[in-house]
């Protein structure tokens, strides 16, 4: 059973919690992880401490260095923790 409807909005969903993540990182704790709970099909971007029965994935492993040395997401990164929900 897949716990999320449709892979492409899932993937672009995250890119965007990503993006959002790069463009402005006060406004996340310093400890921030991708939090999912797969049960409610919720992604955040919060301390993984506050969350009970959920998957949490290091943001710094969904960051990558583009060639003029800007962080973007790592869309292969994304592809890869998205496929463990389908």
């Amino acid at each position: 059973m897949r716990k999320f409807n449709d892979i492409r909005t899932y993937t672009t969903n995250v890119t965007e919690l990503i993006w959002h993540f790069i463009r402005h990182p006060e406004a996340y704790p310093n400890n921030a992880s991708l939090v999912v709970q797969p049960e409610l099909m919720e992604t955040v971007i919060d301390n993984p401490n506050e969350c009970k029965y959920c998957d949490s994935y290091n943001i710094n492993l969904l960051v990558e260095r583009d060639g003029q040395g800007n962080m973007v997401p790592n869309h292969y990164a994304i592809a890869n923790m998205a496929r463990r929900y389908y």
